[in-house]
């Protein structure tokens, strides 16, 4: 649901706005209304960019005193007085390190290059060159001189490929040695050793001075980053401040949750300044806040990712989360990584999820959510029959004749005098019902907000779709005979058409009937195309539930018949087949889990959200407060 709100109006004389502002930013519940005022805008902008870049240097300062220490959890924070400096170190640090990294590669890369030419004194090399004698060095590969014997005199070296000589010739003289020439770096070998040593000396007292500097002053620059978190705050909400009476009068526009109505009413009291206080108007741009049962909260996560419902509509969560839920189950399909993924939402929630690879930093923090999906696949795949791609019916785990096992054997068979799959049909079903739930969500939330009469071709939808399905299942369930369905086929059919046909634009009826008569069965009829070529496709895509739980499940078992296949004649083979049950599984759970997470997802923001006439285009609710 979205909670209700309460909106704020102050007008504040400019010698107590600083002051004011300060008290706002303690009481930390006040959402500030964005301002069209853009003179302020171009006042502060600058201002507020420079300092979230300051921001992001901060951060990535940090993350690499953090990554020196190799702590997890950062400290508190400390005194932020001297910190402008202790960055400063650190960034000199961090250059000073960068640099030597630098400098080592390159004089690693010289040092390779000489190494086959071992140590000789270049000043008498020099004085050879001053003679007129050219020095020229060559490598080849060891068949080389074999063939060119006339180059033996000039070997230096060699290595397990090649061979490295020298040619000796008068200035000027042109050579056509039939080698790869080498360029030798102006140093020495031994000089490229010196100055490795000395760059990895400095390197490693480098990283001493930054791990002292992080040890010390760490808890200090974070404090310093709060600091400018809240400068930034503090210029948004002067950058959404409107300023009247030739600047000497503040006004500040802002919301709060209804609920906290009498936190902000001893506020109120504690400030001398003129406010007043209103409920949300039509036409007012008012922030959203969910709030949501514990279990329902969790799923807040996903309908953010899409966006925030206006105020005036309803929360899309209540429903994402029970179908979602079902959705990555089905996809999931297994029992076995239904428990695998409740132990590791489980682990999330007890803080130890960081510490398994590849998943740890992107699904840290979703545990609640990690494990009900975990237990929700446990269940569906149980039902399904499947436990790490083994059919426990078929392989006798449940007596086929029980009354579970009879469940599990139906659930895997095909729709009675049919060829199809009972879960194929059960997809489409899901889907079918999610759609109608979708559409009647629609037409209640448009009729709420626009009135019965601007939707009555919504409604006419609404009748003949999910009127149809219900009479269709009782018609099936033998609860209407058939004369009986075909009544209500017709008064079904008729009342719809009325809406989508005729009554779909009332206030063109009202005002130009002839127009609206001829004008209103044209556009009723390009709704019905748009909206049966649009409902087939939709409901078709629901089928992929069905296809990834089958290719999850067959994907299992074919990793258990190659480890079968292995380990059947037992003895030492038995660890290839373990080995290859583990990794293949694990490959099919992270592989399972990804599609499961991506299509139901794309099943609400796409099949649910659009039927239910959801955009996603509020504004979530961020109170101005102090910043850690």
């Amino acid at each position: 649901m979205i909670q209700k709100m309460k909106k704020l109006t102050f007008l504040i004389y400019h010698k107590e706005y600083d002051k004011f502002l300060e008290s706002l930013q303690k009481l930390g519940v006040v959402h500030i209304q964005r301002s069209n005022d853009q003179s302020a805008a171009d006042k502060y902008m600058s201002s507020i960019l420079s300092k979230q870049e300051e921001l992001k240097h901060l951060d990535k300062v940090i993350a690499d005193l953090q990554n020196v220490l190799e702590i997890e959890t950062l400290p508190e924070p400390g005194d932020a007085g001297g910190a402008v400096m202790y960055v400063i170190q650190a960034d000199s640090i961090e250059d000073s390190i960068h640099a030597n990294e630098q400098d080592f590669k390159r004089y690693q890369e010289s040092y390779e290059t000489l190494k086959p030419w071992g140590y000789f004194d270049r000043s008498l090399l020099t004085k050879l060159e001053n003679k007129g004698i050219v020095i020229s060095y060559y490598k080849a590969d060891k068949k080389f001189l074999k063939h060119h014997p006339e180059y033996s005199e000039g070997l230096v070296g060699e290595d397990k490929s090649n061979v490295y000589f020298v040619v000796f010739s008068q200035k000027g003289t042109v050579l056509d040695v039939p080698a790869t020439p080498v360029e030798l770096p102006s140093e020495s070998l031994a000089q490229c050793e010196q100055y490795l040593d000395r760059i990895s000396e400095q390197t490693v007292s480098l990283h001493e001075q930054q791990k002292k500097l992080a040890q010390v002053h760490l808890a200090d620059i974070i404090a310093y980053r709060s600091f400018v978190k809240n400068e930034i705050v503090t210029l948004q909400a002067r950058e959404d401040t409107v300023f009247v009476a030739d600047n000497k009068i503040m006004v500040v526009e802002g919301w709060y949750p209804a609920d906290l109505n009498d936190k902000v009413e001893a506020y109120l009291k504690s400030v001398n300044t003129y406010y007043e206080v209103r409920d949300p108007q039509q036409g007012d741009n008012v922030p959203t806040l969910l709030k949501n049962g514990p279990v329902t909260r969790l799923f807040e996560r996903l309908t953010k990712m899409y966006g925030f419902p206006d105020y005036d509509e309803w929360d899309p969560t209540p429903v994402v989360a029970p179908f979602f839920t079902l959705f990555f189950a089905i996809c999931m399909g297994d029992g076995g990584y239904g428990v695998l993924i409740a132990l590791y939402g489980l682990l999330d929630l007890a803080g130890k999820s960081k510490k398994v690879p590849i998943l740890g930093e992107m699904l840290a923090g979703c545990g609640g959510m990690i494990l009900t999906l975990g237990i929700a696949t446990t269940v569906v795949g149980f039902m399904l029959g499947t436990v790490f791609g083994i059919n426990i019916v078929e392989a006798g785990w449940i007596p086929a004749d029980t009354t579970l096992g009879s469940v599990m054997a139906w659930l895997q068979g095909n729709v009675p005098g049919t060829k199809y799959s009972i879960q194929m049909a059960g997809a489409i079903a899901i889907g079918v019902f999610h759609i109608c739930l979708a559409m009647i969500i629609k037409a209640l939330l448009f009729t709420k907000k626009e009135g019965l009469k601007n939707h009555l071709g919504t409604w006419g939808w609404v009748i003949l779709l999910v009127g149809g399905v219900i009479t269709g299942i009782l018609a099936m369930a033998g609860a209407l005979t058939e004369q009986a369905t075909e009544l209500v086929l017709i008064c079904i059919g008729a009342v719809s058409a009325l809406g989508i046909f005729l009554l779909n634009n009332m206030a063109r009826l009202a005002s130009k009937p002839v127009l609206g008569i001829i004008l209103n069965p044209l556009a009723g009829l390009y709704d019905t195309y748009n909206m049966a070529s649009g409902l087939l496709g939709d409901i078709l895509s629901y089928i992929r539930l069905y296809a990834l739980c089958l290719a999850g499940g067959m994907l299992g078992g074919a990793f258990n018949m190659i480890g079968d296949m292995v380990g059947a004649d037992g003895g030492a083979m038995i660890i290839p087949a373990v080995i290859i049950y583990v990794i293949g599984h694990i490959f099919n759970l992270l592989m399972s889990a990804i599609s499961a997470f991506v299509h139901p997802l794309r099943l609400n923001f796409v099949e649910y959200f659009k039927n239910a006439g959801f955009d996603g285009k509020g504004t979530g609710y961020n109170p101005y407060k102090v910043q850690k």
